[in-house]
């Protein structure tokens, strides 16, 4: 009878899981509903040889056929084919859950409060936080609790700062620039008590960092960051193509669901031809600045991968994830935030693959395939034995 139980038990857990990878994966499907995207991959049509390619690739490893539609929409940003570009119906629902199934440790290190610990205890560099608050308790810069009254002392006079919720955040929602002075924020003229009303039980008051030359150059008004992915393959760390986020306009955020633009960059810090928006507006030079982009080499960059590498070592436990760093004045990588699928999706491959023209594995590519083939058709329970793509042990 308790052997029955846990079958039905295991069943369960097991259906569950399918279901929020087909609803992940219908998700996906949905974005490319949207008008601005028909017309982005309306402009490419595929050879009948492309697809043949990209068949041949799938069959094979995968185990079946993809729609074509991300490969066209890829292709149409840097006119680059890659049969080996990987959809977001796979990356996703698929990849990112699989590499981060363990969600309890992805829902600790994703907290921003707790992220600036970690780092600090591995000599990586983040902002420095003045004034956080963890599940509503307040806490001054050095983590010690205070009481509300003493949270409003300090923050009445901080000065320039940048505030950001802590956890189930993305894409720069709810972050914010405030100048503190005389208990007033000069740039909403709120006072620090309406602010910290506003805030909630989980964020952080930080200092707002001012980028290193190279990166003002393109332009200041934003803290310009490289999402840099890495995954765990096995036992070692990869870093994916790297791509770089600007702001314009006036914007302090360089997020592209925030309006931004993003360029890819070598791994020595040389940027490409053209920077792109989500929706495909290309750009050869900044539009403020009229820095061309194309053999603009960001200095010390090297130093930023890095440092990537070295907080994906320290939590191995995490399969994939999404860092963001920039460069301070000072040429030190700073860390800003680590993206991690905590339960729901977070992939952002896609900026890898339209800004570099081709897909996110290089030659891994094909053993991916056959380790996700495999994951998707074992249960759950059994992921352990597998994970990290570990194709020997099959």
């Amino acid at each position: 009878m308790k052997k029955h139980i846990r079958k039905v038990i295991c069943w369960g857990a097991d259906q569950f899981t399918n279901i929020q990878i087909s609803l992940n994966r219908k998700g996906e499907f949905r974005k490319f509903q949207d008008p601005k995207r028909v017309e982005i991959y309306s402009q490419v049509e595929l050879t009948d040889k492309q697809k043949e390619e990209i068949d041949k690739l799938y069959v094979e490893n995968y185990g079946k056929k993809i729609p074509y539609i991300w490969h066209r929409h890829f292709t149409a940003f840097t006119g680059k084919f890659d049969a080996e570009y990987i959809p977001e119906m796979i990356y996703a629902p698929e990849f990112e859950r699989f590499m981060c199934h363990h969600i309890e440790y992805a829902k600790v290190f994703t907290d921003k409060n707790m992220l600036y610990l970690l780092s600090k205890a591995i000599g990586i560099k983040m902002p420095n936080t003045y004034l956080s608050a963890t599940k509503g308790v307040y806490r001054d810069e050095e983590f010690a609790f205070i009481d509300r009254s003493t949270m409003l002392n300090k923050m009445n006079n901080l000065g320039e700062v940048f505030i950001k919720p802590t956890v189930d955040s993305s894409s720069g929602v709810g972050c914010f620039v405030a100048d503190f002075r005389n208990g007033i924020d000069c740039v909403s003229k709120k006072t620090s008590e309406e602010i910290l009303n506003s805030l909630g039980k989980d964020f952080a008051i930080q200092e707002r960092l001012k980028c290193h030359e190279s990166i003002r150059k393109i332009y200041s008004g934003s803290v310009n960051t490289f999402r840099i992915i890495t995954y765990r393959w096995k036992n070692e760390i990869i870093q994916m193509p790297v791509i770089m986020r600007i702001g314009s306009g006036g914007a302090y955020l360089d997020n592209a669901h925030a309006g931004g633009m993003f360029i890819a960059l070598d791994n020595d810090g040389t940027l490409h031809k053209k920077a792109f928006t989500e929706f495909k507006r290309e750009f050869e030079e900044h539009p403020d600045t009229h820095i061309k982009f194309e053999g603009y080499k960001i200095d010390l960059f090297p130093d930023v991968l890095k440092a990537a590498i070295r907080m994906h070592e320290s939590v191995p436990q995490i399969g994939c994830c999404n860092w963001d760093f920039t460069i301070d004045e000072l040429g030190t990588p700073v860390m800003i935030e680590a993206n991690m699928n905590n339960g729901k999706v977070c992939g952002s491959v896609w900026l890898v693959e339209m800004a570099h023209g081709c897909g996110p594995f290089g030659d891994k590519t094909k053993e991916v395939l056959r380790w996700l083939r495999v994951m998707k058709n074992t249960p759950k329970s059994q992921w352990n034995k597998y994970e990290f793509g570990e194709l020997e042990r099959l």
